[in-house]
């Protein structure tokens, strides 16, 4: 009995390694192989709304918070620089939320939702868009952009982009944009570039 009961113990025990050592295979994968069909999707909008959080920490009042923020920002830099990048923009540009623009300084209109949700789905999918634009001259110009970033400032929200219509990095107001529309094709692989350039732009010279 003794010895079917150590049988017993040493088949379970072998069993239960078995499984563990199943769970590491699934889980870490083999050659990386499995360990990225095992990684759920990053949620963009959730790391988005993450990164606008750090990005306004320092206008709280509270230096705690703030360096709480600058930290995690800098571990970020390590993990997910293009995070990081996006993060320093919001910081630069996100300065007081388009939301508190007091009525009656500005007559334009907000921007539309429809073209607000279009963006974001174009940045999130690193897909070109095209639209026409009314500067604050009067001035129509049909434009061909790459969306990087939205911004919501108090003049009321932008779209950073590469503008392919003048070779340059620029800003739209959302709301001055007309006959939105996604472009084929993808600018994936030249996403975290343009977001260096754009940052190196805004804060004034190379990082």
């Amino acid at each position: 009995m003794g010895d079917l009961d150590g049988r017993a113990a040493q088949l379970l025990t072998r069993r239960a390694l078995g499984a563990r050592l199943a769970g590491a295979v699934v889980a870490g994968g083999v050659g990386g192989v499995a360990a990225q069909a095992a990684r759920p999707a990053p949620d963009l909008d959730l790391r988005d709304a993450a990164l606008r959080g750090l990005a306004l920490a320092g206008q709280r009042g509270d230096p705690v918070a703030a360096a709480a923020a600058r930290a995690a920002l800098q571990r970020l830099s390590e993990t997910d620089p293009e995070a990081a990048i996006l993060a320093r923009l919001y910081h630069l540009l996100d300065v007081r939320p388009a939301a508190y623009w007091q009525e009656g300084v500005s007559n334009a209109p907000p921007a539309r939702p429809e073209d607000l949700a279009a963006l974001h789905e174009a940045i999130r999918a690193c897909r070109p868009i095209a639209f026409d634009y009314t500067d604050t001259g009067g001035t129509v110009t049909a434009r061909h952009v790459r969306p990087l970033a939205l911004v919501h400032p108090a003049q009321g929200g932008k779209l950073l982009a590469w503008c392919e219509t003048r070779a340059g990095f620029r800003q739209f107001f959302v709301r001055a944009m007309a006959c939105l529309r996604v472009l084929p094709g993808a600018f994936s692989a030249d996403r975290r570039a343009l977001l260096q350039g754009l940052l190196e732009k805004e804060e004034g010279g190379p990082l």
